[in-house]
């Protein structure tokens, strides 16, 4: 919560600053490319941009340059890695935009039917008998991929096959069993999306890398260098059991002209101005790559290698549960696939500041090294909870005083019930007839007024169902400004058990049928 809080706050304090690069469009064999100063600067205002270009001759607009070097390699692109947990909740996530709790759901659901292995696994690797079986099964897994591509790679690759990093659980792949494409269309659409990934990413190990042309080219404006990159696909590889996938993030093929070291060429200068961008706002996605790799953000190399051993914070069985508790609680709010602090989520945080030990990951690598002391015989368990019952007489005795002297918390405490009070507005159903000044919002399991706990308290009321039937809200506006709802079909006699029409009548607090 505290790491979404603190992302938040850069966000809601960010402000842009303005600055300037210098591009240049250059003019070859009656072709254009873009290319950006080497190596690259930005200057934060017109006088130290002037005096870069004085000092260097450069201009803005048309001016003869020159190709100083053009330098081309192939290079190849392994497979992602196998998925454990948390990559996975990762992946699905940027994709299909589902949390992170309805994508281990769905794991278990697969695992459940036999067709994933077990999916609360925090590794990345598999062993030399899940490959094994793998590969007897390759055309099998390969006829539910609609894409043509060649698995050749029959030959275990450490980047995927090492039983050494396996302890527990191995990645999540595939089981020897096969479904038809009958069975899996069958499968709710979240399950048939996990599945799908992880069957592409598993059979990408034995395809061949992706490989593409890499073309730099170095070209002298005045006395600066300017660098251009292409990449051109010369062999898709693994790449090809993506390539039906609507979700992918489609890479811009640059594709440069064929110049020659010591070419010339016309360049066109520009000094767009720009402005810094703010931070990203997490995802469920993002966050969870955080949580897991929260003690690099440590100084303490200590504390850093043991968060690291530990997997930062949380498990890959607890992670999704924290966020859903969050979430629950009305601490965090998902919108768009954006994960935000809520009005009472801030509270919380601004109170949490008081004590900065709770919110430091540093506190949860203390507690782990003295966990693993204990499993060592290093340290006792009772020294160890007397010390954490300490910290709790600590909280409890110095945080309600702190409390009361904090003017952020008492400022922040008065805006979110100020949020409060907007939002049951925003919700309420329409004026309480009984005391005139509350609103009739949904309670839950009735609507009532808002002004239930003030000074002189309203105890207005009315109710879900009436009769076995469900009133809406459509029907309770009706009531509180007209005084009856229209003739609504479905009340049921508790006498007879027979169905019936009838109109509802308020009368003070009073609600009656009235069958006219």
């Amino acid at each position: 919560l505290y790491m979404v809080y603190q992302r938040d706050q850069e966000i809601k304090n960010f402000k842009p600053e303005p600055y300037f690069e210098i591009s240049a469009e250059i003019e070859a064999n009656r072709q254009k490319f873009v290319a950006k100063l080497d190596p690259y600067e930005r200057f934060k205002d017109e006088e130290s941009l002037t005096a870069f270009m004085g000092a260097r001759s450069l201009r803005t607009g048309f001016q003869d340059a020159l190709i100083k070097d053009v330098l081309q390699e192939t290079k190849k692109t392994a497979s992602p890695r196998l998925f454990s947990l948390s990559s996975l909740q990762s992946a699905i996530n940027k994709r299909y935009h589902a949390s992170a709790s309805d994508v281990l759901k769905a794991v278990q659901a697969l695992y459940e039917a036999k067709l994933l292995t077990y999916p609360r696994t925090d590794c990345n690797y598999i062993t030399d008998q899940e490959f094994s079986y793998l590969l007897s099964n390759l055309t099998g897994y390969l006829s539910l991929v609609s894409s043509q591509v060649s698995l050749n790679n029959t030959e275990a690759n450490k980047r995927y096959v090492n039983g050494k990093k396996v302890q527990e659980h191995h990645a999540i792949i595939m089981t020897k069993i096969i479904p038809n494409k009958a069975k899996l269309a069958a499968l709710p659409k979240l399950q048939q999306q996990v599945y799908g990934l992880v069957l592409r990413t598993t059979l990408a190990m034995f395809a061949d890398p992706y490989e593409y042309e890499q073309t730099i080219i170095i070209t002298e404006v005045g006395k600066a260098n300017f660098k251009a990159t292409g990449n051109v696909p010369t062999k898709q590889g693994w790449k090809l059991l993506f390539s039906d996938d609507k979700n992918k993030n489609d890479e811009t093929v640059v594709t440069l002209p064929k110049v020659t070291k010591g070419q010339k060429v016309q360049a066109d200068l520009k000094t767009p101005q720009k402005e810094t961008t703010p931070p990203v706002p997490f995802t469920e996605g993002t966050l969870i790559t955080v949580m897991k790799t929260a003690g690099r953000t440590l100084d303490d190399e200590e504390a850093q290698s043991i968060l690291k051993d530990v997997e930062g914070i949380g498990t890959e069985a607890t992670r999704a549960n924290v966020l859903e508790v969050l979430k629950k609680r009305g601490y965090l709010l998902s919108k768009k696939n954006q994960l935000h602090v809520s009005e009472q989520g801030i509270t919380l945080c601004t109170a949490v500041e008081l004590e900065p030990l709770l919110t430091s990951p540093e506190m949860t690598a203390k507690w782990e090294l003295a966990l693993k002391e204990i499993s060592q015989k290093k340290r006792s368990q009772e020294s160890f909870l007397t010390q954490i019952k300490k910290f709790v007489s600590k909280l409890v005795d110095e945080v309600p005083t702190q409390v009361k002297q904090s003017e952020g918390l008492s400022k922040q405490v008065k805006n979110q019930k100020i949020v409060e009070i907007q939002d049951r507005q925003q919700e309420a159903i329409g004026r309480c007839p009984l005391c005139k000044e509350g609103m009739i919002v949904d309670k839950g399991k009735f609507y009532g007024c808002t002004n239930y706990r003030a000074a002189v308290p309203c105890r207005f009321t009315l109710p879900k169902k009436w009769s076995e039937k469900t009133i809406g809200k459509t029907a309770i506006k009706a009531l509180i400004t007209k005084g009856e709802s229209n003739r609504l079909k479905g009340f049921k006699s508790k006498k007879s058990g027979k169905k019936f029409d009838a109109k509802l009548k308020l009368e003070g607090s009073k609600l009656s049928f009235d069958f006219s």
